[in-house]
């Protein structure tokens, strides 16, 4: 009993010390707030830069009242050094605490001073507290998006700004700044810029791959060839990934309808460049979205759209694939493709010569009485060869 009654009191007593010592901090903070309150600029800074009673994380708040004063006084802030070196000095203050609280402030300050090496304090600062904070992230997003429009517009912006919040948006690793980094590189601002926008895109949480074929599905069909571009010809993906890249890609431009003759156009060079990626790698899970492209560019050449090159390249993707369905689409088309001959409607020997070819490297038994009819009809010689060859390859 006696041992109880011991614990309670040293419990009481340990509370009591707590309470007291949190009415000392908030009455020391509360006298440096008041201070700095009544104070000149020039005493402002002094205080902050003499404010010792406290640790820098209990004085958060006094670092949040300069940001404000700054902020009240933002007319001032392109040519009063004094007003500067209490913004730099409040933000570095910050850091040091973690004082996440002071976010806010910290990023309306940023967007009213015009000073670089504040601008870049105030960056770094923002990178090691807004882990989390969405607004924050919204708000720098749009900010890079906006320097990356200003750029194409003939502006250049403050590079080592730009190239800092690059690196913050990596800092705080939000999948959302994927398209606001992407901008950043397709504008081509400067080298550098570039390799700081890449290496934050890859610190972001999410799956790069599917981050970038959600990027270029959701921008505007004008822009997403310049944007597949960018990341097929990205050295650190593989075969794989970039044949994964390609096919999310093609799955949404071949199930996209426009009007447009000029935009029909674009979507049919994003669909031309995701299938010459996927006629080098074989991907199974591409078929069905390469038998649709096929369908379409076979329709555009018929229509005298575009040229014959595209259904080439288009048969060849389907011969990589692999895939069942993609075999049993070109005999189809083969299959067509005989009737003509049977009928004496000459056809195209390149297309033929293609779609055998394909048929040969899937090596699916389905094509064989299509192949073996085209030795029966009246093609070229080479045509024969090749279907010979072709039904040597699905009879194995």
């Amino acid at each position: 009993m006696k041992s109880r009654w011991i614990s309670m009191i040293l419990v009481l007593l340990i509370g009591i010390g707590a309470t007291v010592g949190a009415q000392e901090t908030n009455r020391a903070l509360q006298a440096y707030q008041d201070r700095f309150r009544d104070a000149s600029p020039e005493i402002k800074l002094q205080i902050l830069q003499t404010a010792d009673a406290l640790s820098v994380e209990e004085l958060g708040p006094l670092y949040v009242q300069a940001l404000q004063f700054a902020l009240t006084n933002s007319a001032r802030l392109e040519f009063d050094i004094v007003l500067q070196k209490i913004v730099i000095l409040a933000a570095e203050k910050v850091g040091e605490g973690l004082y996440a609280p002071a976010t806010s402030s910290l990023w309306s300050v940023f967007e009213e001073i015009e000073e670089t090496t504040a601008r870049i304090s105030i960056l770094g600062v923002l990178g090691d507290i807004g882990e989390g904070n969405a607004e924050l992230v919204l708000d720098l997003n749009g900010w890079v998006q906006a320097q990356a429009n200003l750029h194409r517009g003939g502006v250049v912006p403050d590079l080592q700004v730009l190239n800092a919040a690059a690196e913050t948006l990596g800092d705080l690793g939000d999948d959302s700044s994927f398209p606001a980094l992407l901008d950043v590189q397709v504008a081509q601002i400067s080298n550098p810029i570039s390799d700081t926008a890449r290496r934050s895109m890859k610190r972001l949480s999410g799956d790069y791959v599917q981050l970038a074929i959600q990027t270029i599905n959701r921008r505007t069909i004008s822009n997403q060839l310049a944007a597949l571009n960018f990341f097929l010809d990205d050295p650190d993906l593989n075969d794989e990934k970039r044949a994964a890249l390609a096919t999310g890609v093609m799955s949404q431009a071949v199930r996209t309808t426009i009007r447009g003759t000029i935009e029909q156009q674009a979507l049919r060079e994003v669909r031309f460049r995701a299938a010459q990626e996927l006629i080098e790698t074989p991907y199974e899970a591409a078929a069905d979205s390469l038998i649709r492209h096929f369908n379409l560019t076979f329709r555009s050449y018929d229509h005298g759209l575009i040229a014959k090159a595209w259904v080439l390249d288009a048969i060849a993707a389907l011969g990589s694939t692999g895939s069942d369905a993609a075999a049993a689409r070109l005999t189809q088309f083969l299959d067509l493709l005989n009737t003509y001959t049977e009928n004496s409607q000459s056809y195209d020997t390149q297309i033929i010569l293609a779609v055998v070819n394909s048929l040969g490297q899937l090596g699916d038994l389905v094509a064989y009485d299509a192949l073996f009819y085209v030795t029966l009809l009246n093609y070229p010689q080479r045509v024969k060869d090749a279907a010979r060859s072709a039904l040597d390859a699905v009879s194995r």
